[in-house]
């Protein structure tokens, strides 16, 4: 039997803060079973691409941002 595994990072759109930043929330699915947890990053909606699951442009908090998710996505075991 073959197991599923996905991994998407989106933003909480619902909990911006006064700032104008919201949280990055990360979703693991394996086999139908749901888990979420908070990346502790924080991001404008607005510099947030929802197709590509990361942040848009080349600035130096989009830079960071990417690098952050792609660290944890690599620690995340990997099934062939």
């Amino acid at each position: 039997m073959r197991s599923t595994f996905k991994l998407l990072y989106f933003v909480k759109r619902n909990a911006v803060k006064k700032n104008g930043n919201a949280p990055i929330i990360a979703r693991i699915t394996i086999d139908q079973v749901v888990a979420q947890f908070n990346t502790k990053l924080e991001i404008n909606p607005a510099h947030w691409s929802v197709k590509l699951g990361k942040a848009s442009g080349r600035t130096a908090e989009a830079v960071h941002i990417n690098s952050m998710p792609e660290s944890i996505h690599s620690t995340v075991p990997q099934q062939d």
